[in-house]
């Protein structure tokens, strides 16, 4: 597949915001951001900071706020960064709580000039028959949690998130790379073979400085107490230290390779309870 050569498993989405764009700038550098067409603010910095940037289609931002995309409009768009060499894949449009008629319907619909960086998503609620032929076809699948598995890290979503992966890695082992949607959370990473994984973390959390990890706030503002800065000063450094710290927690963890995470003895939900 052509595209971006991805060495970053870890997507942030955007937009972040904070600091004329220097938070921004922190939480993507030397890693990938995702941009969703649907809030595309940060794409033109994104592409300058990134590493790799993946593209969504807004599906399922859209499908939140009762929104319809035109996805010949949305093609129109992407084909004025597709051709960037530092994007890596773009998400093929979806119908997120759809059938598999619907999905399959969309793929055909991909243009023929877009195949080399598109991704299907497969959704959790969907067959697993549909995900050995998608595997069969593609390079990249992206994973979607939806329907009965929409909530992750539920036993539910772990038993199949843990089928799909045998199914398609030990059963017909494909050489599919796995992108997780909204599965940059280091207890879903850190377990599964996943290629690459998005999140909204850092673009969600780093602003509620004192309602989200106010303690650490609290360190940065003792840390940074005898400089005299002004408050307005004061708080673009707490945004950007915030960002740095938070990046650097989410990115530590990486995913197991496909060999290391079949030879586990246990499955991840077990993981999880035990450690509870």
């Amino acid at each position: 597949m052509k595209g971006a050569q991805l060495g970053a498993h870890h997507f942030h989405g955007t937009p972040v915001w904070g600091s004329a764009g220097d938070v921004h700038r922190i939480a993507v550098s030397g890693a990938g951001a995702f941009v969703s067409y649907v809030r595309p603010d940060q794409i033109a910095a994104s592409l300058n900071f990134a590493a790799a940037v993946g593209i969504d289609n807004g599906a399922f931002s859209a499908w939140m706020r009762g929104l319809v995309i035109n996805w010949c409009e949305f093609y129109e768009w992407l084909l004025g960064y597709y051709h960037h060499p530092k994007v890596a894949f773009f998400v093929i449009p979806d119908v997120v709580e759809g059938g598999e008629s619907d999905n399959d319907a969309l793929i055909r619909q991909v243009p023929r000039m877009f195949r080399d960086k598109a991704a299907p998503v497969w959704h959790l609620h969907e067959s697993i028959d549909r995900l050995v032929e998608l595997c069969r076809e593609w390079p990249r699948v992206c994973f979607g949690s939806s329907g009965e598995y929409a909530v992750i890290r539920t036993e539910r979503w772990h038993r199949r998130m843990q089928e799909a992966f045998e199914t398609i890695y030990c059963k017909y082992t494909f050489q599919t790379r796995v992108h997780g949607l909204r599965m940059l959370d280091g207890r879903v990473m850190g377990n599964y073979p996943l290629a690459t994984a998005d999140s909204t973390n850092l673009a969600c959390n780093v602003p509620k400085f004192n309602s989200k990890y106010p303690e650490l706030t609290r360190a940065i503002r003792e840390a940074e107490y005898s400089r005299g800065l002004s408050e307005k000063e004061l708080k673009a450094v707490i945004l950007k230290n915030r960002c740095a710290i938070l990046k650097g927690a989410i990115e530590a963890v990486r995913p197991p390779s496909i060999s290391e995470w079949s030879s586990k003895g246990l499955q991840p939900f077990q993981l999880e309870l035990e450690i509870a």
